[in-house]
């Protein structure tokens, strides 16, 4: 967790605040700090603080700095991932296209094929699949 301070100079003929945010490991936005007061807004369900055009600088906020032991827990249970047990019935084929390696995967039970490309994603078909299908069906 830090606090971070936003310093951007907005170029706006209008006050753009910017205010100081704690933020945690995911550079996600747990609480932030208004700039004209001392109230602490909690966020209940975290955004991504968006840095693109900003700058920002880490700071001591007294009342932010509070906030840190109270959700240094979340930022714990957020690092403990939880793993992936695939079942016995999932096969696995590393495919390699232009040097990039793909893990394709084969569900015998239900015969799937996924595949974690792009074109995949889009098309539900992409030569890595087309590739694992053809060397499933010839054995």
């Amino acid at each position: 967790m830090e606090i971070l301070k936003e310093v951007t100079q907005w170029d706006v003929e209008y006050r753009q605040p910017n205010h100081t945010y704690l933020v945690n490991n995911k550079n996600q936005i747990v609480a932030y700090a208004k700039w004209h007061s001392n109230e602490i807004m909690l966020f209940k369900s975290r955004t991504t603080l968006n840095t693109r055009y900003r700058k920002f600088e880490k700071s001591n906020h007294k009342a932010l700095s509070k906030l840190i032991n109270q959700f240094a827990s979340e930022d714990n249970q957020t690092e403990k991932k939880e793993k992936y047990i695939r079942p016995n019935y999932v096969r696995l084929f590393k495919v390699n296209s232009k040097g990039k390696d793909y893990i394709v995967e084969y569900n015998t039970k239900v015969k799937q094929i996924t595949c974690p490309c792009i074109g995949f994603g889009y098309r539900r078909k992409c030569k890595h699949s087309d590739a694992v299908f053809k060397l499933v069906n010839t054995h």
